[in-house]
């Protein structure tokens, strides 16, 4: 979740009763049987029906745009821009696509979003590719 992200918050029991809130902490570890990581959030006011063991509905207020974790070897860095290679099945052919790293590890980098799903994209040899250059598929590559 970016940082900024703003929460509704309403009761349950009467939904005319809300606030709003950020979030506050992520645990680190996420719940080996559900894969769900608890997340504690900061209320911007406290409404005085919001007692303790209150039963309260929370949603996200806008839409979050979708994250796209790829490996190191499909980003290509020139010019001061970061792109990735997408992959045309029926022509065999390549086509770069400028994107947004949001952060990266040792082995890949997390993109705010640049690809949509279905589409394939290049993740060997990206510093030799020439726009509509016709490439050999690995059909046993995972797609």
């Amino acid at each position: 979740l970016p940082p900024d992200v703003v929460f509704l918050v309403a009761g349950q029991l009467d939904p005319s009763v809300n606030t709003t809130a950020i979030v506050r902490e992520i645990e680190p570890q996420a719940q080996s049987a559900t894969r769900t990581r608890r997340a504690r959030l900061t209320l911007a006011e406290t409404p005085p029906a919001f007692r303790l063991g209150t039963a309260i509905s929370v949603t996200l207020s806008t839409a979050i745009a979708p994250r796209i974790e790829v490996p190191l070897t499909a980003l290509q860095e020139a010019d001061g821009k970061t792109r990735i290679w997408l992959l045309d099945t029926q022509s065999q052919t390549v086509l770069p696509r400028d994107v947004t790293v949001i952060s990266r590890d040792a082995n890949s980098a997390l993109l705010n979003g640049g690809v949509k799903p279905g589409e394939r994209i290049v993740t060997a040899g990206v510093n030799s590719l020439k726009p509509g250059q016709k490439v050999k598929i690995d059909e046993d590559s995972p797609r």
